[in-house]
This record gives structure tokens, C-alpha cells and sequence, in this order.
């Protein structure tokens, strides 16, 4: 089947995104491993306590350390897995390896999501950030449990098409961890560039993280199979250039946060 132009540059843009995504989440994943692993695995729950997280480890609250811990070993597998459910070939070549880790994927993403939501609202503050904030987390943990329940439904029914729609809506959604933190590095690097500063971003972008995303998502998803191909081309430019966005997001976080405490650790 021939392709238009303007089908194919989207094509193309999209598997761009999905490469510096990819390498983006997996060094995410790596760094979650190396710092948090080392320090847990050298001095037990109490290493949590030197983290740049407030309220990593708190004393006699030993329920509370572990669900922590686990919280961030499930991150690992969520953000380093969920790319690999991405890719066409692996489901189309594998689909009991695909299925499976779906299947993994989803339940460590809800225990993630109710983890996340138990500490937020039974630690003292702040653990994940003010008020604003803790709000804003509790309402994306809400989210990935509502789309991991429909990917699940629809994928038993075996209506695959909406199931992959719903499935996609959770990755990005799950994803908003990593979405924080390189947007937030990109838009302090703007502000450090321009010479100006906008009070309460980071209050804004722990909505905007995963809401920003899922915005593009929709669109994507209702414009990608249409035959306007005005709209594509839009589309297509507009995930160019939230690529470069993230690329700049992902290596300013890595030269600034993941890599300087990665190296204090090893």
C-alpha cells in the first residue's frame, strides 16, 4: 500500500519519539536501580534515608519503609518494561511473552499506583511535594487503576483494538514519574535562558506531566488513521518538536540529577 508523504513523515516522527523514549525511560530505570539499589542493598531500608527524597525512611515505621522500597523496585519494571509493549514486532512475534508482560506490567503498575497513594496521604509532609501536589499524584495513581481495569476488560473480551487504546493511555499515564522530572529540568533550563521565572511551575506540572501527555495521546489517536492529511502533518510537527522537548528533558536530567548521584553511589 502506498503511503502519503505526509502519512509517512508521521510514521517516521512517531518512531523517533518512541526511540528517545525509550532509551529516555530505560536510563531512567537504570538510575532508579543503581542509586535507591545500592543504597538499600548496602545498608538495608535505613539507606532510603539518604536520598534526596524527604521522608525516605522514617523510624518505626517499618510498613510504610517497605512499601517504599517496593514502590521503587516496581518502578524499575514499569518504566524499564513498559516500552517493550510498544513495539510492534515483540507482540506480533512473541504475544505470550507480550501477554505476559502486560500482565506484570499492569500489576505492578496498580500496586505502584495504591503504594504511591498510601504514602502520600499516611506520611507526614512533605513526602511527595505540598498539598497541591500530593493532589495531583493522587489523582494519576486514580487514573492508572482505572486504565489498567479497562486494558485488562477489553483485552479478556479480546477486543484488541480498544484494549491497545486503553493500554496506551496507562503507559503514558504510568509514566508520568518520568514525564515530571525531564520536564521540569527542560523548563528551568528556559527559564535560566530567558532570564525569568514562573512562581508555582512545578505546582502546575505535576498536573501538566501526565494531563499534557494524555492530551497529545487523544490527539494522536484520533488524527493518526484519519485521511486529513492537513491534521497529520500538524500532528506530525507537534510530536517533533515535544521530541526535542524530551530529548533536552532527558539529558539535562541525566547530567544534572541521575548521573552525579549515580556516581556517588558507585
Amino acid at each position: 500500500m502506498n503511503k502519503s508523504s505526509k502519512s509517512y513523515v508521521l510514521e517516521n516522527v512517531t518512531i523517533l519519539w518512541f526511540l528517545v523514549t525509550l532509551i529516555g525511560q530505560w536510563i531512567f530505570a537504570f538510575y532508579v536501580a543503581i542509586y535507591h539499589g545500592s543504597l538499600i542493598f548496602q545498608k538495608g531500608l535505613k539507606g532510603m534515608g539518604e536520598t534526596h527524597m524527604p521522608n525516605s525512611y522514617i523510624s518505626g515505621d517499618s510498613l510504610g519503609n517497605i512499601i517504599l522500597a517496593t514502590h521503587l523496585v516496581t518502578a524499575v519494571i514499569i518504566i524499564g518494561g513498559g516500552p517493550l509493549q510498544l513495539i510492534p514486532q515483540i507482540r506480533l512475534k512473541f504475544p505470550r511473552f507480550h501477554r505476559w508482560l502486560g500482565r506484570m506490567y499492569m500489576l505492578f503498575a496498580c500496586f505502584g499506583a495504591m503504594a504511591g497513594l498510601y504514602l502520600i496521604w499516611t506520611r507526614p509532609r512533605p513526602s511527595f511535594g505540598n498539598l497541591f501536589q500530593e493532589v495531583a499524584i493522587s489523582i494519576e495513581g486514580v487514573l492508572i487503576l482505572i486504565f489498567s481495569f479497562l486494558a485488562l476488560r477489553y483485552a479478556i473480551v479480546r477486543k484488541i483494538h480498544i484494549h491497545r487504546r486503553w493500554a496506551l493511555r496507562l503507559f503514558i499515564t504510568a509514566s508520568g514519574v518520568w514525564f515530571l522530572r525531564i520536564g521540569y529540568k527542560f523548563w528551568y533550563f528556559i527559564e535560566d535562558l530567558l532570564g525569568f521565572k514562573l512562581e508555582n511551575f512545578f505546582d502546575f506540572w505535576s498536573f501538566g506531566s501526565f494531563l499534557i501527555p494524555l492530551a497529545v495521546l487523544e490527539f494522536y489517536l484520533r488524527i493518526k488513521d484519519k485521511k486529513n492529511k492537513s491534521k497529520q502533518l500538524a500532528l506530525a510537527i507537534l510530536l517533533f518538536v515535544l521530541t526535542l522537548i524530551m530529548s533536552v528533558g532527558i539529558f539535562l536530567a541525566v547530567k544534572e540529577m541521575w548521573l552525579p548521584r549515580i556516581l556517588k553511589v558507585v
